[in-house]
């Protein structure tokens, strides 16, 4: 998983709600990071936990160095539009009067998607954002987005196409088109979809994916995060469902319990089964972090299953 999102400079990560996204876009940072790559990971959720994770860092609009190799930022969409009004206007207090105006909201109201395309040319910039003697190397060797959950993520990486059928012609016509090519870019873009072992999960991550592909964003492979582990092989499964259960008699008093865990494994099977049917590459299972508050320590598992990943078999 490591390696394909390597070959590109750009990632975004979704997923339906509660699939575990932030932890999972800063477990691939963090592994792009020990692998030697200058990594930003950007968060573009105003209520999302990144910052959190990174030891209660209070992140912004600039990266946030967290260590040599992993820098941090977050977008917030009324930051980043009144610094697009500043730009036009020239003088910020006039853009923050704007901002608050009811005629504004009205505007932007009518014109959805304004928010999002600040957004993706905020990312842009941090992707092409070059340093050094004559500007010959990149900042950040790969940029990561802890990208919205999956209603709002095809929305934001549509926006580019959608504004220029809006509009074919005009000062936003080229920052479109470049943002465009860009994300069609499979060199350069893709998007991995983060998701559980759960039918509901599946489900929205199936439909996602079909949606991605109508957009003609590249994808990785799917990651299916918190995956319990194997506790039982398929014969010591056999023998706990018969009828009667051919278990010695002192495991009888967790049967209960045991039957409990191979219906969980069974279940979990079939859903990862069903995206390595659909999807074009096999899924990459992440274990379960038995951690009660997440940090870069409780994340190293991820970031090493996502680095060297192993087949889940029984």
């Amino acid at each position: 998983m490591l390696d394909a999102a390597l070959q590109r400079r750009l990632v975004f990560i979704t997923g339906k709600g509660g699939v575990g996204r932030t932890a999972v876009a800063l477990a691939l940072a963090l592994a792009a990071a020990r692998a030697g790559k200058r990594t930003l990971v950007v968060e573009i959720n105003p209520m999302g936990r990144l910052g959190e994770y990174l030891g209660d860092v209070t992140l912004g609009p600039e990266p946030t160095e967290i260590t040599p190799e992993l820098a941090a930022a977050a977008i917030a969409p009324t930051v980043i539009m009144e610094d697009f009004l500043t730009g036009m206007l020239k003088l910020r207090a006039l853009a923050r009067r704007l901002l608050e105006s009811n005629t504004f909201r009205v505007v932007t109201a009518a014109a959805p998607g304004l928010e999002d395309f600040l957004t993706l040319v905020r990312v842009a910039e941090w992707e092409d954002e070059r340093v050094g003697f004559k500007r010959r190397r990149h900042r950040f060797d790969l940029v990561i987005v802890d990208a919205p959950a999956t209603g709002h993520s095809v929305p934001l990486l549509s926006t580019p196409g959608t504004l220029l059928k809006m509009l074919p012609f005009g000062p936003l016509t080229s920052t479109a088109r470049d943002l465009a090519l860009l994300l069609a870019d499979p060199k350069r873009a893709a998007v991995a979809m983060v998701t559980r072992a759960e039918e509901m999960a599946v489900n929205e991550t199936l439909e996602l994916a079909t949606a991605l592909m109508r957009i003609g964003v590249a994808l990785l492979p799917v990651i299916v995060n918190a995956v319990d582990p194997f506790r039982f092989t398929r014969v010591e499964a056999q023998r706990i469902r018969a009828e009667p259960p051919d278990v010695p008699a002192d495991w009888e008093p967790y049967l209960p319990v045991a039957r409990f865990a191979v219906a969980r494994q069974k279940a979990a099977d079939r859903q990862i089964r069903r995206l390595t049917q659909a999807l074009p590459d096999k899924p990459v299972c992440l274990p379960q972090v038995p951690a009660g508050r997440i940090s870069l320590a409780t994340l190293e598992p991820l970031a090493d299953a996502l680095a060297h990943p192993s087949a889940r078999s029984s």
